[in-house]
């Protein structure tokens, strides 16, 4: 997850959120593994989106581009899984190649890994776009943040964009990219940046909050 700087104080309290907000929602989540209709199922460790429904749809959405931006440096293992389940055979390749990328252009983060350096993501809300039974598209509001022995607390906020596609009695990621229009950022930060006019949070118009769990 790339970073943008804020106070410590933030960062940490908002962090510390999240943490607690992705417990209870995966507390919650496996309360319904009982039932057909799940939207979500762990194959190998990887959620699925296995529900053929526009909610199920977003609930793919939410849990893929959530755990590609915990893992694709964090965890690469756990990315390349992601990647072999989920994106679109036509797609690994180049996604791979992608994160390598990406992990040899990040040396700060990186580092931070190595020494034990964590982060979390999270989806505060999406919306979707539009809806066939064929293909989906979605838009995300992604938070990342990141901490370390020896990094600043910091978040990153972003307006995600993914294309699925129905197959095989699964949701695949045809495509995931990070729009270039700001994201707002829910915090009190000490710039005068353009993420926090009204502007930017009129980008959410008809989003809602997400729901993460997976029956397994």
């Amino acid at each position: 997850m790339r970073d943008r700087g804020l106070s410590t104080t933030a960062a940490l309290a908002a962090a510390a959120c999240v943490a607690l907000a992705l417990l209870l929602a995966l507390v919650l989540g496996r309360g319904h593994e009982a039932g057909p209709a799940a939207a979500v199922e762990l194959v190998g460790g990887v959620p699925v989106g296995v529900q053929h429904t526009p909610a199920g749809a977003l609930a793919a959405a939410d849990n893929y581009v959530a755990l590609a931006s915990q893992s694709i440096e964090q965890d690469p293992a756990v990315f390349a899984a992601l990647v072999a389940e989920v994106y679109a055979p036509e797609t690994r390749t180049q996604t791979l190649e992608q994160a390598q990328r990406i992990r040899d252009g990040d040396a700060q983060n990186m580092d931070n890994y190595e020494q034990g350096g964590r982060a979390v993501a999270i989806v505060a809300a999406r919306r979707l776009d539009r809806y066939t039974p064929d293909q989906a598209h979605v838009t995300s509001w992604l938070g990342g943040f990141v901490w370390g022995p020896r990094l600043t607390p910091r978040q990153t906020w972003n307006l995600v964009q993914t294309t699925l596609r129905w197959g095989d009695g699964r949701w695949f990621v045809v495509s995931s990219n990070t729009s270039a229009t700001p994201a707002p950022v829910p915090s009190i930060v000490y710039v005068n940046g353009a993420n926090n006019q009204s502007s930017a949070f009129a980008r959410l118009h008809g989003m809602s909050a997400p729901f993460y769990g997976a029956a397994g």
